[in-house]
């Protein structure tokens, strides 16, 4: 297995995004990927900030999340359940291209979690929708240096509270350590590809300083978590 360069991200497509996925395909890609998710510490670094973000908060209050790049939903769900945990009222909003994502999530998701699952551009959504927080995991890799920026200032414009980029750590050990595992746990084809591309087109610090410096946020938090995250967020 030879070590690809990672100096810089990688621009290859990944599977998923560019493949005529079939159903069966894009539904079993999705269950390993939350196997995945729950493997690898996912949601532990999402659920910290939204702590944060709601410090001093009364019980009953309202908060209302926008996931961008949802997927099957994963993450929502735990949100759910971590804010009525706490006595908030969950008013959560996953955000999706792929029309087969909504499904996805609708058969994953309890009939008493009122979670709202759409199909669109996340750049349709406007700040009048409310938004205390606006959160992406694993979605930011899928986008080019060039859109990056952008995502940022959106997200700075629309998110009433402050937002979160739970992605991954460009390093040569995520990318070894995820491929060994997915094949001895015998994953989905497209995850065996994929996953060790995502490690290859996610960041290290410098590439995240460098465009939230060109996005024109200068006080936004730089946050390494287990396993092989870095976190990108801010609190106004």
């Amino acid at each position: 297995m030879s070590r690809p360069d990672f100096t810089a991200r990688a621009t290859e497509a990944e599977w998923m995004d560019t493949h005529d996925v079939s159903e069966a395909d894009f539904a079993a890609c999705l269950r390993d990927l939350e196997a995945v998710n729950a493997l690898t510490f996912a949601a532990p670094p999402t659920l910290g900030f939204l702590s944060r973000a709601t410090a001093g908060w009364e019980p009953g209050r309202p908060l209302r999340v926008l996931d961008c790049g949802s997927g099957q939903g994963g993450m929502l769900r735990r949100i759910h359940r971590w804010a009525t945990a706490k006595g908030f009222v969950p008013d959560l909003v996953g955000v999706d291209l792929n029309p087969r994502s909504r499904a996805a999530a609708l058969a994953a998701t309890p009939a008493d979690m009122a979670i709202e699952w759409r199909t669109t551009d996340i750049f349709d959504v406007q700040a009048d929708d409310g938004f205390d927080v606006i959160i992406s995991a694993l979605f930011a890799h899928h986008l080019d240096d060039a859109d990056l920026p952008r995502f940022l200032r959106w997200m700075e414009a629309t998110a009433a509270r402050g937002w979160f980029i739970n992605d991954l750590h460009r390093h040569w050990f995520a990318w070894g350590g995820f491929t060994l595992l997915s094949q001895a746990m015998r994953w989905h084809r497209f995850v065996r590809h994929d996953g060790p591309l995502s490690v290859r087109r996610a960041f290290v610090s410098a590439d995240w300083r460098r465009l939230l410096a060109e996005a024109g946020i200068a006080d936004a938090t730089l946050r390494w978590h287990p396993l092989f995250r870095l976190c990108v967020s801010r609190l106004k």
